[in-house]
């Protein structure tokens, strides 16, 4: 599914982010560490083509429009929790229905079900990142680009984000 050969990324004058080889089949999971500015970000930039200046290859069996990246810091519009893990499979013009089920399903899968109808100002900030999830998820896409998904989470978060 995905395919990193020699790759490199300079942002003025310096390497910021440098894998020489990476492979993931599909239905893989894998889980990038390393220290603050290792550039394990800049990584999942790359393989959501958010990013397309570098060196080497970035090669995924998944269009972009399949693709999910989640940034760090995820943003959550105004209205409700509902309306906002709605938007991703919205915008991927999942029928109506289908985008309730699957808001719902991943809201209770991730813990957060009860929350459905509170406006996302209110939220902690672990249930926001739960939200963020939600919404990842529910779009249904073939690759997850997921960055510090357990941020802000406690232990019962981050077993139903391991259990998703």
């Amino acid at each position: 599914m995905l395919q990193i050969r020699n790759l490199r990324v300079e942002r003025g004058g310096q390497t910021i982010c440098e894998l020489p080889e990476l492979r993931v089949e599909g239905g893989e999971r894998v889980c990038v560490v390393g220290p603050n500015g290792s550039g394990k970000t800049t990584l999942l930039r790359v393989v959501g083509g958010l990013d397309r200046e570098f060196h080497g290859e970035c090669r995924a069996d998944v269009p972009f429009r399949d693709r999910v990246y989640l940034h760090q810091s995820p943003y959550l519009f105004r209205g409700s929790v509902l309306a906002n893990v709605l938007f991703g499979s919205a915008a991927r013009k999942i029928a109506r229905p289908q985008r309730i089920s699957a808001a719902r399903a991943w809201l209770d899968r991730l813990g957060v079900g009860h929350l459905i109808d509170r406006r996302c100002g209110h939220l902690s900030g672990g249930e926001q990142r739960r939200v963020a999830l939600a919404r990842a998820f529910a779009t249904g896409a073939d690759l997850l680009l997921l960055d510090e998904p357990f941020a802000d989470l406690d232990q019962a978060g981050i077993d139903c984000v391991c259990a998703a």
